[in-house]
């Protein structure tokens, strides 16, 4: 028994006729008859009864046409179904990324993608100080992750794409000394300069805490933290409170809090490598590789971006030190 034979037999079932079903599967009669004779010899019983003007159905072909219209309409369904995924119409996507990145540029990624693939359903697992290797150990799809360090060198089943380099901003309330007296984003200053600062910090244990404490460490000081926070949004809301001085994601300078100010920082910049990671075993699916080709190109936006903003820095730090 085969799919052709069953399609045969429903066209005859539904016809009545074993010609005008023949013309509907734009196949020869003879060719019809023979296979529907192969169908109820497997089957043990005859299908119809040949009549004059057509055909009828027997008991056991009434029985069975039931079942072969639902084996066909699966089959079909399935056909379609396997469409959809190749042209990006339904499905879902499990993409595991860092908080920073899902509360700051994921969001207008993810509104894009929608616009364009509305019925792809996006399931997004935040997991703090994610890496390549926690990645690994999940479930998902796709990981926007961070890279450990310059010489990251990728675990046999993870691969990893360099996206953008995430900046650490010193994010100081607006009155403060360093807080700059042109624009949102000040020049660049020496880490250094904010010795004996009150800190509010990310905790250790979030993405963001090893970089800061390389940084520090490289400035030769250790910070003077007042608080610690699980939430990077809490950061900006304290420094805005005026309880101390932060460090914020460059990605978060476009959030509405107008109590605050930003400065680049420099010897050291406190930096991490953000990172796409995907399974190196299994082939992307066609909704996750629509979905990496958005996020590659939202990540050259985001680069150039952060290249022209520090010129702009540079350029002011530059006429300031020709003003004095």
């Amino acid at each position: 028994m085969n799919l052709q034979q069953l399609g045969y037999f429903v066209a005859v079932a539904r016809s009545r006729n074993f010609t005008r079903a023949a013309e509907a599967c734009f196949v020869a009669q003879p060719a019809l008859s023979q296979q529907i004779r192969k169908l109820e010899e497997e089957l043990g019983l005859p299908m119809f009864e040949r009549r004059r003007r057509g055909v009828d159905l027997t008991l056991a072909g009434t029985a069975f046409l039931g079942y072969a219209e639902q084996v066909l309409k699966l089959v079909q369904e399935s056909k379609q179904r396997i469409s959809d995924l190749q042209s990006v119409r339904h499905g879902s996507i499990a993409v595991m990324c860092l908080p920073t990145v899902a509360t700051y540029w994921l969001p207008a990624i993810i509104s894009r993608y929608r616009a364009q693939y509305p019925d792809i359903e996006v399931n997004i697992h935040e997991q703090a100080g994610c890496t390549p290797e926690d990645f690994a150990r999940g479930m998902c799809d796709l990981g926007i992750v961070q890279l450990g360090d310059p010489d990251h060198r990728e675990a046999p089943e993870t691969r990893t794409e360099r996206l953008f380099v995430d900046e650490q901003l010193l994010v100081v309330p607006a009155s403060h000394r360093l807080a700059g007296a042109n624009g949102l984003i000040g020049p660049a200053i020496p880490l250094r300069d904010t010795a004996g600062e009150p800190f509010i910090l990310p905790k250790p244990a979030c993405g963001m805490g090893r970089a800061i404490s390389q940084a520090f460490s490289e400035a030769g000081f250790l910070p003077r933290v007042r608080l610690e926070t699980s939430q990077i949004e809490a950061v900006c809301e304290m420094v805005s409170a005026g309880l101390g001085v932060g460090l914020m994601p460059a990605m978060a300078v476009g959030r509405k809090n107008h109590g605050v100010r930003w400065r680049h920082l420099k010897n050291p910049v406190p930096r991490r490598t953000i990172a796409l990671a995907w399974d190196a075993a299994r082939s992307l699916s066609p909704a996750a590789a629509a979905f990496i080709a958005i996020v590659r190109e939202a990540a050259r936006t985001h680069a150039r971006g952060i290249a022209k903003g520090n010129g702009r820095s540079a350029a002011r730090g530059r006429l300031r030190l020709v003003a004095t």
